[in-house]
C-alpha cells in the first residue's frame, strides 16, 4: 500500500508552485513535469502487479480511488474555480430553481433544461442541505464524485456479465483510462449515465420480477426527467437484454417506452412539440449525424488542436480494437462477450436517430466505453482457465500505454480554455450583481464563467456568434455599432464584457479574425461613448458614458 502513497507525494511535488494560468497550447499537460509522469507510471504499474499478485479488492480499490483523486481532483484543487464553462451555465438553471422554487417549461433562455430538471432540481436540492450559498463548491468537485460513482456501478455492472476477479478490476481500469469524453462534470448527462448503467446492473441480476420493478420504475423515471439522449440509449439497452433473455419481463421495454414518452408528451412537451421536426428530420442520416461531430472535432487548424483531437480518436481506435480481441480470443465462451459486445455495439445506433448538435459520436463512444473496456480486459485473459498469466500482464502494460496519451491529450489538452481565473469569476459575479433586470449583455464569447445567477433576467449576444455582415460591421467600427445596440429603449441598462476566456476562445476559433475582441477593446477604450465599470488583469467591463448615453 506504499506505491498510492508514493505516487501521490510525487504527482503533489511535481504540481508545486503550477500557475494554471501558464498552460500552453496543449492545456495542462503542459504543466505535467517528470515527477507527475513518474507518479503516473508508479500508480498504473503498482495496480497492475496487485492484480497479478492477487491482492485483495481493497487494495486494487485503493489504486482506483487514487487514480480518480489525482487525475479529476487536480483541477478543482490547481485552479480554485470551476472550470468549463457550461458547467457554470448548469448552476445558473440550479439557481433558478432555488430562487423561484420550481421551474418553468416555457421560459425561452435554457428552455430545454426546464423541460428536463431532474438534475437541477436535485442539484437545488443538495446545495441547500449543504448549506453552501451557491452551487459553484459542489460543481466543482462534481468529476470526482461522478467518476466515483461510475466506479462503484461500473463493478455491479460487471458483476453482473462474469465472475472473474482480474477481468471486472482490469477491466474498470481501462474504463478509466478510455474515457476521455469529459462528460463527468456538472451536467445531467453525468447523472443520467450513472443511472443507465445502473439500470443496466439491475437488469443483469437475476431477482425476482417483484424486487426488479420497482428500481427499474424509479430509474427510468429519472432518467427520463433529466436528459434527452440517454432515454434512447436506454430503450435500446432493455430491448436488447430482452431479446438476450438476460433478464425476464416482456413487457420492460412497455413500461420503458411509456414512461419516457409520458414525460416527453407533458413535462417536456413545450420543448418536444416546436423541435420534434428537427428530430425527425436527423433520423436515418447516418452520415450527416457522423459528419457534425467529425466537422466540430475538424475545424481545429492548430498543430496542439490536431493532437488533441487526433489523440482522442488514437485512444478510441486502440480500445476498440483491443475489445474486438478480446472478443475473437474468447469467441466460444458465450454470455458475457454476447450481451457485452452487443451493449458496446448499440450506441452506434445513435448515430441513425440524431447529431446532438455535433456530440453524437462522443456520446455514442461514451456508452460503449464500459464494454469496450471489459471486452479489452479479456483479451489479455488466457483462453482457457481464469488466471493472470504473465503475457497478460503485459498485454495490459502495453494497452495502458497505448491509451493514456490519447486520454490526457483528450481530456486535458483543451484547459486552457476550459480554466477560468478567480478574476475572470468575480467580473461576472460584478455585472449579473449590478445589472438591473432585462439589461443587455454583450459578451465576447460564450466561454466565460457566465449565467451562473440570475441568468434568466438579462439578454445576451455573443460576439462571435454574430452573422458574418454584422461581424464586418463590428470590426469596422466597433464603439459606433456597440452604441447603436446599448441605445435600444428596450433594454433598461447594457454592459460589454471581455474575459481571458473569450479571447482565447475567439483567437483559436474561426468566427472572427484573431485579436478581434483586443480591437474592439482598444476602439471602446478611445471612444468617449464608453466608461469602464470593471477592470481587472482578466477581466473588463464597460457600459456608456454619460457622453454616450446623451446621444
Amino acid at each position: 500500500m506504499a506505491v498510492p502513497v508514493v505516487a501521490v507525494a510525487l504527482w503533489i511535488l511535481g504540481f508545486r508552485g503550477a500557475d494554471p494560468r501558464n498552460m500552453g497550447a496543449l492545456g495542462l499537460l503542459t504543466l505535467f513535469t517528470p515527477l507527475t509522469v513518474v507518479a503516473l507510471v508508479l500508480l498504473l504499474g503498482g495496480f497492475l502487479a496487485s492484480l497479478y499478485l492477487r491482492r485483495s479488492e481493497w487494495v486494487l480499490a485503493t489504486y482506483l480511488v487514487t487514480y480518480v483523486a489525482l487525475m479529476h481532483g487536480t483541477p478543482p484543487v490547481l485552479y480554485d474555480t470551476l472550470r468549463y464553462a457550461w458547467a457554470y451555465k448548469h448552476v445558473g438553471i440550479v439557481d433558478y430553481v432555488m430562487r423561484n422554487g420550481s421551474v418553468d417549461p416555457g421560459i425561452e433562455a435554457g428552455q430545454i433544461y426546464h423541460n428536463w430538471p431532474g438534475f437541477f432540481t436535485g442539484g437545488a436540492l443538495l446545495t441547500e442541505l449543504s448549506g453552501q450559498p451557491d452551487t459553484l463548491g459542489i460543481a466543482s468537485w462534481a468529476p470526482v464524485a461522478f467518476n466515483l460513482l461510475n466506479l462503484v456501478v461500473l463493478r455491479f455492472v460487471f458483476r453482473g456479465l462474469t465472475r472473474n476477479r482480474t477481468v471486472i478490476w482490469l477491466g474498470l481500469m481501462f474504463f478509466l483510462l478510455i474515457n476521455w469524453v469529459g462528460q463527468d462534470y456538472y451536467s445531467p448527462q453525468a447523472v443520467a449515465y450513472v443511472l443507465y448503467l445502473g439500470l443496466i446492473g439491475v437488469m443483469l441480476r437475476r431477482m425476482p420480477r417483484r424486487a426488479m420493478i420497482w428500481p427499474f420504475v424509479v430509474i427510468v423515471a429519472a432518467i427520463a426527467a433529466s436528459h434527452q439522449i440517454t432515454p434512447m440509449m436506454m430503450l435500446l439497452a432493455i430491448f436488447a437484454l430482452i431479446a438476450l433473455r438476460r433478464t425476464k419481463g416482456w413487457y420492460l421495454p412497455l413500461v420503458a417506452g411509456a414512461i419516457t414518452a409520458g414525460w416527453a408528451l407533458t413535462g417536456a412537451l413545450d420543448y418536444t412539440l416546436p423541435n420534434l421536426m428537427d428530430l425527425v428530420s436527423e433520423f436515418g442520416h447516418v452520415v450527416g449525424n457522423a459528419d457534425q461531430t467529425l466537422e466540430k472535432s475538424s475545424g481545429q487548424t492548430s498543430q496542439a488542436d490536431l493532437q488533441v483531437v487526433w489523440g482522442g480518436r488514437f485512444t478510441v481506435a486502440v480500445s476498440v480494437l483491443a475489445s474486438l480481441i478480446g472478443v475473437w480470443r474468447h469467441r466460444t465462451t458465450g454470455g458475457l462477450l454476447l450481451t457485452a459486445t452487443t451493449l458496446m455495439v448499440l450506441p452506434g445506433v445513435l448515430v441513425l436517430t440524431t447529431g446532438f448538435g455535433g456530440e453524437v459520436l462522443f456520446r455514442a463512444f461514451l456508452f460503449a466505453a464500459p464494454f469496450i473496456a471489459i471486452l479489452a480486459a479479456q483479451a489479455c485473459m488466457p483462453r482457457e482457465g481464469r488466471g493472470f498469466p504473465v503475457r497478460g500482464l503485459v498485454t495490459a502494460a502495453v494497452i495502458m500505454a497505448m491509451v493514456i496519451p490519447g486520454f490526457l491529450l483528450g481530456y486535458y489538452g483543451k484547459e486552457r480554455e476550459n480554466y477560468f481565473t478567480p478574476q475572470e469569476v468575480e467580473a461576472s459575479r460584478w455585472v449579473y450583481t449590478h445589472a438591473a433586470p432585462k439589461s443587455l449583455l454583450v459578451e465576447g464569447s460564450t466561454n466565460y464563467p457566465g449565467r451562473f445567477i440570475d441568468y434568466d433576467k438579462f439578454t445576451y449576444v455573443p460576439l462571435d456568434r454574430e452573422p458574418e455582415d454584422s461581424t464586418a460591421e463590428m470590426l469596422a467600427d466597433p464603439a459606433a455599432k456597440l452604441a447603436r445596440w446599448f441605445a435600444d429603449p428596450k433594454y433598461a441598462d447594457a454592459y460589454v464584457m471581455f474575459t481571458r476566456g473569450q479571447k482565447l476562445a475567439v483567437d483559436n476559433g474561426e468566427a472572427m479574425p484573431p485579436g478581434s475582441l483586443d480591437r474592439i477593446e482598444e476602439s471602446l477604450r478611445r471612444s468617449k461613448d464608453f466608461k469602464i465599470v470593471f477592470q481587472s488583469r482578466d477581466a473588463i467591463v464597460f457600459t456608456l458614458s454619460d457622453d454616450g448615453a446623451a446621444r
